[in-house]
């Protein structure tokens, strides 16, 4: 990134970081498409790309309403992609792969405006606060569900690189 563009407010840096994690995330979900390993797990007995996918919107969707006091976007996802879920290998147990994508563009989308919406002082609101997570202000979650993203987004990476190697 250019000296130019570089977004040196926090939000403006919360924003850039979100824009590369994400944007990397949904290259390797393109790319886990493109190789129709949704199935394929990047190791025994880790979670497979297409509950990766969902997990991510579920998870996203849940602090989008922690920050706006709104409903649950994908309450009903719970069971198959929340924390502590089980990951299985029926598809068929699951939303059809369209509706999960089609679910983590539409809570992205959303969530990325809530933030782009923020000040630089709304961040400090501390009424977020987690007693399960390092975080103790909206500024530290955003950036902890970034990381979240980043820590998902390597596991589709290895999934996409073992299916490429598999199709060779």
């Amino acid at each position: 990134m250019s000296k130019e563009a570089a977004p040196y407010t926090r939000l403006g840096r919360l924003l850039a970081l979100m824009d590369f994690s994400w944007g990397r995330t949904q290259r390797m979900l393109d790319r886990v498409g493109e190789l129709d390993a949704w199935m394929n797990r990047f190791r025994p007995g880790g979670p497979h790309a297409l509950w990766i996918a969902g997990h991510l919107a579920y998870v996203e969707a849940g602090s989008l309403a922690r920050y706006t006091g709104a409903e649950h976007a994908l309450a009903s996802w719970k069971d198959l992609f929340g924390n502590g879920s089980e990951t299985v290998d029926d598809a068929a147990r699951y939303p059809a792969v369209a509706d999960v994508s089609a679910a983590l563009r539409d809570v992205r989308a959303r969530y990325r405006e809530y933030v782009a919406g923020l000040a630089d002082a709304d961040l400090d609101r501390a009424d977020i606060a987690s007693s399960r997570l390092p975080v103790r202000d909206l500024h530290s979650h955003v950036g902890f569900m970034i990381w979240h993203d980043g820590h998902h987004g390597a596991q589709l990476q290895g999934i996409v690189k073992t299916a490429e190697e598999a199709d060779l």
